[in-house]
């Protein structure tokens, strides 16, 4: 059909002013305005145009997807996200039953019961959640559950991964044809700044004091608040990772009974020994027996769970809150209020610099102090810098004086030249 508006028609179909506006890049607009206004365009679009909606079972998707996510991260970060998908579908496929919780013994316990149980979504394909049922989900789950806007972002996160999944692999297509991901119609919330909780030096003498007849736990401890380490990162720490002759602590992936382990940003790095750390470990017998530094009480590799079970029953009878995430926040801390960079404590952590930037830029001293103050009497250097301004000027002055008289020199063209001055002749002259 040709295009009825009065301009030129290509053979490819309409070529009229509005469409080619419509689907200019706009390079100097933001790219967000680019993406409405091709979503606006695709709502013009006749639905006699578009494909048929798919018709995608719910527990086919959702058993496929977190197999696909067991391949891609490492564990940990699997069963955050299954934990997710579960509090929103429940219970719906075997990926996503509740495993029994461990034990300080080792054993597993019996299964707990889903407290979200028949507050879940009730669908049966996954074309029935649209952005409507999304959003009216995860505000009735904020507003009777008390969700934080941090959960409700890394659910419709983990929901626009899903999406997206479906989209390749299974060949969703949505109903509604202005999103197609569906969970990109749900707006992000608004976090609020983080609360860090850290250990001053008092505290993490009283801490280490009072594990003082626990030295393995008492060496753990230590090692999460003088080298920054992960729960999970101390528990997978060999003889090899602990180099006592070169102070160094080595995070890296590795491999051991048929078993892999990855850190949890996926790289590697290097933490220096302090002194501090160095006088604990000293006193500290790692086992000769076990390849792992750091045994269970059973001999073999701590289960972080039972770690931090185990952790929480000895500081509850020494009357003790703190836990390892706040011992790691304790060797941030202190880097940032002594002036450290964000790339330097990030590298150290093993994060990046825009999350330290977010967790620790209000401990880093700014030196706005003088800005602050109306009056300020004069010190020596507020002296010498105003002599040096002082001279500098004076210099610059005599430069613009010399270069102005250059410039006033009359030139020597053919009308500019000297009179020359000529002497009278004549009679009586002589």
């Amino acid at each position: 059909m040709a295009c009825t508006h009065k301009s030129r028609t290509g053979s490819d179909g309409c070529r009229c002013l509005s469409y080619r506006q419509a689907r200019r890049p706009l390079l100097d607009k933001d790219q967000r305005f680019v993406r409405n206004k091709r979503r606006n365009i695709g709502c013009e679009v006749s639905p006699k145009d578009l494909p048929p909606t798919s018709r995608t079972p719910l527990p086919t998707v959702l058993k496929a997807f977190c197999d696909h996510l067991r391949t891609r991260q490492t564990y940990k970060s699997y069963r955050k996200d299954v934990s997710r998908l579960r509090n929103v579908f429940g219970e719906v496929c075997a990926a996503l039953m509740i495993r029994p919780p461990g034990r300080p013994n080792g054993r597993r316990g019996q299964p707990q019961p889903d407290k979200y149980a028949r507050n879940h979504l009730n669908a049966k394909r996954l074309e029935d959640v649209t952005p409507e049922i999304l959003n009216r989900f995860l505000e009735s789950r904020t507003k009777r559950s008390h969700w934080a806007a941090k959960t409700v972002n890394n659910i419709r996160e983990i929901l626009h991964r899903l999406f997206a999944y479906a989209i390749k692999h299974h060949s969703f297509f949505s109903g509604d044809h202005q999103y197609p991901n569906p969970a990109a119609g749900v707006d992000r919330c608004r976090e609020p700044a983080p609360e860090i909780r850290f250990l001053t030096l008092r505290q993490i003498d009283e801490q280490l004091a009072a594990l003082r007849d626990h030295p393995r736990m008492r060496a753990i401890v230590a090692t999460c608040i003088y080298a920054g380490l992960r729960r999970e990162e101390v528990t997978w720490l060999t003889h090899e990772d602990v180099d006592l002759a070169g102070r160094l602590v080595r995070v890296r992936a590795k491999t051991i009974y048929g078993k892999s382990w990855q850190p949890k940003t996926q790289r590697n790095r290097v933490v220096p020994i302090s002194e501090a750390l160095m006088e604990v470990l000293r006193e500290y017998q790692p086992p000769r027996g076990s390849v792992w530094f750091y045994t269970s009480p059973g001999g073999k590799k701590w289960d972080p769970d039972n770690l931090s079970n185990d952790l929480r029953v000895l500081n509850r009878a020494k009357g003790l809150v703190w836990s390892c995430g706040d011992y790691r926040h304790t060797f941030g801390s202190p880097l940032a209020q002594k002036g450290e960079s964000h790339y330097k404590i990030a590298t150290l952590m093993g994060n990046s610099p825009e999350i330290c930037r977010r967790h620790y830029a209000a401990l880093i001293p700014e030196e706005m102090h003088d800005t602050v103050e109306f009056t300020k009497p004069a010190t020596r250097e507020d002296s010498a810098r105003d002599a040096t301004r002082e001279l500098l000027k004076e210099i610059l002055r005599r430069v613009d004086r010399k270069t102005g008289r250059r410039n006033r020199r009359p030139c020597r063209g053919a009308g500019n030249r000297p009179k020359l001055h000529r002497h009278p002749t004549g009679p009586g002259v002589p």
